[in-house]
């Protein structure tokens, strides 16, 4: 509810504010697996696909967001799974 909700109030300020460009919106069904890349510039970039998509992107997020403890812990992890955030080992080796 919370990324919706921010996707409503922020995404038409951003495209106000900030007039980005999007290519290739069409190319993405409204259902279905979709991949979508970014060049990653920066830190930017996750947050204007995620207002700017036709539909709710989930990122993959190192999984030291979501392991804090105490009341930050917490809501560090409410606030990365409110906005589909998806925990990832990046320690773990790859297997034989």
């Amino acid at each position: 509810m919370l990324y919706s909700l921010a996707r409503l109030v922020l995404a038409p300020l951003l495209r106000l504010l900030c007039r980005p460009v999007v290519r290739g919106r069409g190319n993405v069904g409204r259902r279905g697996a979709v991949i979508l890349a970014s060049n990653h510039l920066s830190f930017i970039d996750r947050i204007v696909i995620a207002l700017l998509a036709p539909r709710p992107v989930h990122f993959l997020a190192r999984d030291e967001y979501f392991a804090d403890s105490g009341l930050k812990g917490a809501l560090l992890r409410g606030f990365f799974t409110a906005f589909g955030r998806i925990p990832v080992d990046r320690r773990a080796h790859r297997g034989a």
